[in-house]
């Protein structure tokens, strides 16, 4: 995990303005820098001319122009070898400096108006395809850990944040983002709330995440919303406004180093369960879909039938958060269950088929 994107969400307060702006910045002290060269061309020009040639200031001045813009008219007088040699230099120098101006408002109208444009339209076309995706609602410490982990699981999402700041980490990571209030049903609707999976409530303040989890429950029923409350007194109002799951940071944190210090085996086992991607053993949750090959049969049917090795740790009756009950041999498994299941990655993939 890269701790450059961290330390960006982490110190807001002390990060400039967006890229945009930044680009803005740097267009406008270029193109200030080469006015000021263009002017100084033009008065060294002038004043070259009034001494070398001997012209009044608006001669002197004429000859500065049609000399830089090579424009073709005639001299004003015939030149002298000081003169001509003067002319060479001050075209070379001060065309230099035109093209440079040029050059400079092109690249910035090109990168971003057109780009920005087309940007903006490939990142809209990209978010109406989505389906069966993720909104991680802010983007900032918990945020940050759900967009990684969802981006390593090859998991589809859009963050939703009104800040400028998770904008260009979403650039930096080409990560599909959307620029506005979550809480705001036309920004959930644009990022796709009806054919989303899931949403994260991870907003800094609990307020926030309560009106995004009423906004999305509105727009979507079935959706899947995993909120984020900072106080203890907030979960239940979280659970109440209709949030699936209830994640308090603090509780959670307190309790893992709690864990780590009384259990530390058991807390390295399920930490290089859930987080190495390399290990031999995987814990799974898989749902039985209607018509399934193991629908219908108790779990000692299936594995007689089916062979199945992954050891099937628990049932969820659909709709049950959690199941504290050992599974067993007569268990039944239904369409709409839910498997806890531990095995090898063959193993699990193969319970998942079965489960299609």
């Amino acid at each position: 995990m890269s701790r450059r994107f961290l330390i960006i969400v982490e110190k807001k307060q002390v990060l400039g303005k967006n890229l945009t702006m930044r680009n803005l910045s740097q267009f406008t002290r270029r193109l200030i820098i080469s006015i000021g060269f263009l002017v100084a061309i033009y008065f060294l020009g002038s004043v070259g001319y009034m001494i070398i040639e001997d012209l009044n200031f608006l001669d002197a001045l004429f000859m500065t122009t049609i000399t830089i813009t090579t424009v073709g008219y005639g001299l004003v007088t015939d030149l002298s070898v000081a003169g001509t040699i003067y002319t060479i230099i001050l075209i070379i120098g001060g065309t230099g400096v035109a093209a440079y101006i040029l050059i400079n408002i092109g690249d910035f109208v090109l990168s971003e108006f057109l780009m920005g444009r087309l940007e903006k339209r490939r990142n809209n076309r990209m978010i109406k395809k989505l389906k069966d995706h993720y909104i991680i609602c802010g983007l900032g410490r918990v945020g940050m850990e759900i967009a990684y982990e969802l981006k390593s699981h090859g998991t589809d999402f859009i963050v939703v944040d009104s800040a400028e700041e998770p904008v260009e980490v979403c650039s930096e990571n080409n990560w599909l983002c959307l620029k506005g209030d979550a809480s705001n049903d036309e920004v959930l609707l644009e990022a796709g709330i009806e054919n989303a999976r899931g949403l994260f409530a991870a907003l800094d303040t609990d307020s926030e995440n309560v009106y995004v989890t009423l906004s999305a429950k509105s727009l979507n029923p079935d959706i899947f919303v995993v909120a984020r409350a900072t106080i203890h007194e907030t979960m239940s109002k979280l659970e109440k406004a209709g949030a699936d799951r209830v994640v308090s940071p603090q509780i959670i944190g307190g309790r893992r180093m709690a864990a780590m210090a009384l259990r530390p085996s058991i807390s390295d086992f399920f930490d290089t369960l859930m987080q190495t991607e390399e290990v031999e053993m995987n814990l799974a949750e898989i749902e039985i879909q209607p018509k399934a090959k193991i629908d219908g049969l108790t779990i000692r049917e299936a594995g007689e039938k089916f062979g199945i090795d992954a050891l099937i740790i628990s049932v969820l009756e659909k709709g049950e958060k959690f199941s504290v009950n050992k599974a067993s041999g007569n268990t039944l498994i239904k369409a709409g269950n839910k498997l806890i299941a531990i095995g090898t990655l063959d193993q699990v993939k193969q319970l998942e088929e079965l489960s299609l």
